[in-house]
């Protein structure tokens, strides 16, 4: 038997390491999900507000008034479409469609954001379970890490999201050492 030409066994995967993968997957493809999500909404606000004035948009508050509300704005000669449409003008504000949209587009960008975000787990994910863990690997455990602790910081009590990112980075950190030792 020639055993150079044998196969060097490789160790089996370790809970840690599996864990870690699956979990850096698993938040991969939710911020991805929610990225693709918030895309569809902002879409669908975008068209719901496209044909909007600060005129139509008193007149759908008036709408979701009361009766009662509405009887005695007209008592006073309240109008709010008017109200809305002499505030926009006096303050120089754009058309309300208009001025919507560019949050909207900055909200868009926010979610493309959040899922290009979600690459990063999936390559870590895949990093660790083809076991070629790097020092790229171990620097965003230790991000994730300290996302974990200082979102439990900022929310002064236990909260299962920021528990769950804490995890999963100690997971990674755990899992990037026992990968870096075995090779």
């Amino acid at each position: 038997m020639n055993y150079m030409l044998d196969e060097p066994e490789e160790s089996p995967r370790g809970i840690a390491q599996i864990a870690a993968t699956v979990g850096n997957a698993l938040l991969g493809i939710t911020l991805i999900a929610a990225s693709l999500a918030s895309l569809v909404a902002i879409a669908v606000v975008a068209l719901d507000i496209a044909d909007e004035t600060w005129a139509t948009l008193g007149a759908q508050i008036t709408a979701q008034l009361g009766a009662d509300v509405v009887a005695l704005f007209e008592t006073f000669q309240i109008d709010i479409a008017v109200i809305l449409a002499a505030l926009a003008e006096q303050n120089n504000l754009p058309e309300f469609g208009a001025w919507v949209r560019q949050l909207l587009a900055l909200l868009m960008v926010a979610a493309v954001a959040l899922g290009m975000a979600g690459a990063a787990p999936i390559w870590v994910a895949r990093a660790l379970w083809s076991r070629r863990s790097s020092r790229a690997v171990l620097i965003f455990g230790m991000t994730l890490s300290a996302i974990g602790v200082f979102g439990l910081l900022v929310t002064g009590a236990p909260q299962l999201i920021w528990g769950l990112v804490l995890a999963d980075g100690l997971l990674t950190l755990v899992a990037s050492r026992m990968t870096r030792l075995s090779a």
